[in-house]
């Protein structure tokens, strides 16, 4: 047997790769996902990939520079990782606290890029509260689908100091401020805009009935967004 047409074990898993890229396009979906970033990231991750090629070519070719092959399947690997790695924290790590930061970030400057990214860096916190429980945060990315928005569901409670503090915060920012009061005890339409805000962050829709201190910070737009600050149970809810 002709032991130099033997294929070797990074070449079997380089040509695994790239099969599993043609047959699940699973990269298409992780581009599309967050475009401001993985439009960085792809060609990054191409160009990686090719490097151990031409390394393996050379040390064939020279007879030395193993330790730039190594170097450059290691590159390899890890551009791999940071190209999926947008798309798997995004989908994933819903109530993990330490990784808060890195979903805003990718949220905010991976799917929506530095044109964009305004508005959302603005109504999302830059870092939790010292005082927070009952953390969850979902996000989204883009998706070529009829009325579909990259969005992003935080909720999580705290004390009245952070409360006050938000409330300061996003009240100094130009949207429509709505005080809720109890049911009956107020002439406008039962709770506006309410409703549908609860829907999309999955909330109790009792809420309503047994809060009396509750602001929603409305931001009406293409895609309407808010903050909801409920000092009766603590909670913050920001949709974008």
């Amino acid at each position: 047997m002709d032991n130099s047409k033997k294929r070797s074990p990074w070449q079997i898993a380089n040509a695994t790769v790239l099969l599993l890229h043609l047959a699940f396009p699973v990269w298409l979906v992780a581009w599309m996902y967050t475009p401001a970033i993985s439009s960085i990231l792809l060609p990054v991750m191409m160009i990686c990939g090719l490097l151990p090629g031409v390394c393996s070519k050379l040390v064939k070719k020279f007879q030395k520079g193993k330790g730039l092959l190594i170097a450059s399947r290691v590159l390899a690997v890890f551009a791999i990782a940071a190209f999926y790695t947008p798309l798997v924290v995004l989908r994933s790590a819903k109530e993990v606290q330490l990784l808060y930061p890195l979903k805003r970030f990718l949220y905010t400057y991976g799917v929506y890029g530095d044109g964009r990214s305004g508005i959302y860096e603005a109504l999302l916190p830059e870092q939790l509260p010292d005082a927070c429980t009952g953390y969850r945060f979902r996000t989204q990315g883009s998706l070529i689908a009829q009325d579909y928005h990259a969005s992003s569901y935080l909720t999580f409670y705290t004390d009245a100091a952070t409360l006050d503090t938000y409330a300061a915060y996003y009240g100094s920012m130009d949207c429509e401020r709505i005080q809720y009061a109890p049911a009956g005890e107020t002439d406008e339409e039962p709770f506006p805009h309410l409703s549908w805000f609860c829907g999309q962050m999955k909330l109790d829709q009792t809420l309503p009935e047994h809060s009396e201190q509750m602001t929603l910070y409305w931001f009406d737009s293409y895609y309407p967004k808010g903050v909801l600050l409920d000092y009766d149970t603590g909670l913050v809810a920001v949709l974008t």
